[in-house]
């Protein structure tokens, strides 16, 4: 949906005067999450059909794919807009949150089928769920907003200007 709404934003008329690297960086970014979270619902499609889904690593893709997409936004994807900067940003929050949320699921469900733990539902279960649902939809908003609507880029811009004074 974000790259849909993009993808028009950019190439509507009302903006064939304006800066175009301002509209192309957020298309570009939410390109890559399309197809990162495609990718993922693909290889979650098979692994449920050849139900090869294991006690060790149940959720274990979703943790490599994270890791993957934010390496591969914070290595290829150059910005030079404070659209795309603010982007790229909280992309790279929220997927490195979710890869932590998805590590440290792992190694709980891992301690579980081990038997270092007993297993019953406790409060890191609803952090998770509420975790990752909230930083993907944090995500989502600020591909279609383009704002920084946390106030977290902006406060720390401002401690690094003022550290570098």
């Amino acid at each position: 949906m974000a790259t849909l709404l993009n993808f028009v934003r950019m190439s509507g008329w009302q903006f064939q005067n304006a800066n175009k690297a301002k509209l192309k960086e957020p298309v570009v970014l939410s390109a890559i999450m399309f197809l990162s979270y495609f990718f993922g619902s693909v290889i979650d499609y098979f692994v449920n059909l050849k139900e090869f889904i294991s006690y060790f690593h149940p959720n274990s893709y979703y943790l490599l794919l994270d890791i993957l997409t934010a390496l591969l936004i914070y290595k290829v994807v150059n910005v030079s807009s404070r659209q795309g900067q603010l982007c790229k940003f909280y992309l790279l929050c929220g997927l490195l949150f979710n890869a932590l949320l998805f590590l440290i699921i792992q190694i709980e469900i891992f301690l579980v089928y081990e038997g270092f733990k007993a297993y019953e539902p406790w409060w890191l279960w609803y952090v998770f769920s509420i975790g990752i649902n909230s930083s993907d939809g944090m995500m989502v908003l600020v591909l279609i907003l383009q704002k920084d609507f946390l106030k977290v880029y902006g406060l720390l811009n401002k401690t690094r200007c003022g550290l570098s004074k």
